[in-house]
């Protein structure tokens, strides 16, 4: 029997996938869908959903997943939970099938770097902090992504083990993905910068690692529990340094609790979405309105991924977006809710 999951990842193109999602949600009434109408009777020119172009489409605000579980499942497979903070409410995304969600993020993910590990680099998902929660997306797309590597890829939670993972096999490539509060925190002196004596440097008298050629780190965003805050640029700086990989090899990740299909930025700027999902960029005090390509607003998100939660929503990110649809995400909003993973850093540096 075809699953909605199977459909969904057979579909050729993004229209196609984002065709099936407004049809199962017209058809099931979706809480996502009743916001969508709503909307549309207040905007000019449209009459109903059919009507309105991907650009134009009414964005649910991303607080919604915080205030109500919405699923078109009576009894969804998973239900994510957001990190948050101490101070606020989580966020909470049902997935109707979490194989649908494996797969996704397994896609995206294997676009980017299949090349790489054909020529013999090994992948490690660093997670400290992530690994005693079974409702962490992260942590479940960590997962995917080593079932699927199998024998040159492990997940590891504390620092100790990193640097003894890293120590033992000092020759082949590696793709260390985590969030980037963890990556600094492994490399980072006591005082907030790099420095002679860090207990996690590969010997005492040398503060950096000098990871094998052709290793890449990809950072998540993720900055929030850490001791200060900083530009993503500093970021950046500090995992080169602190790794011994060249800023080229640094690369960010996109990606939320509210997420189902992740975004990569292979030059830690712009990022690409995959074939599930599209970026739009709305108007900062009317968010019924995009912005032109170049110009600043929130960063919307479609994730026909999403398609039993809601695929459509409007994130507390300010962005601005180029022709090619690749989006460089500036910070966040101010007086937003402060996130978990991907809670950016202060653009200002």
């Amino acid at each position: 029997m075809t699953t909605l999951a199977d459909q969904l990842l057979a579909a050729t193109s993004f229209d196609d996938a984002w065709q099936l999602c407004l049809k199962e949600h017209a058809s099931q009434r979706s809480t996502a869908w009743r916001y969508v109408e709503e909307m549309i009777r207040s905007m000019e020119g449209f009459q109903t959903p059919a009507s309105v172009p991907n650009e134009q489409w009414p964005l649910m605000p991303i607080s919604a997943f915080r205030e109500t579980l919405m699923s078109i499942t009576e009894t969804p497979e998973m239900i994510f939970r957001s990190s948050g903070t101490s101070s606020s409410v989580s966020s909470q995304h049902a997935m109707g099938s979490l194989a649908l969600y494996h797969r996704a993020s397994v896609e995206g993910f294997m676009a980017h770097y299949r090349e790489v590990f054909q020529n013999g680099a090994r992948f490690i998902g660093y997670v400290p902090g992530y690994i005693d929660n079974p409702a962490s997306s992260l942590l479940s797309m960590m997962g995917a992504i080593v079932a699927e590597l199998e024998d040159v890829a492990m997940m590891i939670s504390t620092p100790q083990e990193l640097s003894q993972t890293l120590q033992e096999d000092s020759s082949s490539p590696v793709v260390l993905f985590g969030a980037a509060f963890g990556l600094v925190d492994f490399v980072d002196g006591p005082d907030g910068e790099l420095s002679v004596g860090n207990s996690y440097s590969p010997t005492s008298d040398d503060a950096s690692w000098q990871l094998p050629s052709g290793s890449i780190i990809i950072e998540t965003g993720g900055m929030k529990t850490h001791r200060r805050e900083l530009s993503r640029e500093r970021l950046h700086h500090l995992l080169s340094e602190g790794f011994g990989v060249p800023r080229s090899h640094i690369h960010s990740e996109y990606g939320m609790c509210e997420m189902t299909s992740q975004a990569y930025s292979m030059d830690g700027v712009w990022f690409t979405p995959t074939r599930l999902a599209r970026f739009v960029v709305k108007d900062l005090t009317a968010p019924l309105q995009s912005v032109p390509h170049g110009f600043v607003g929130r960063l919307g998100v479609l994730d026909a991924g999403n398609i039993n939660s809601c695929p459509w929503f409007l994130t507390d990110d300010l962005a601005i977006q180029r022709d090619d649809g690749a989006v460089q995400v500036l910070g966040r909003r101010e007086k937003s809710v402060a996130r978990g993973c991907n809670y950016m850093v202060d653009v200002d540096g």
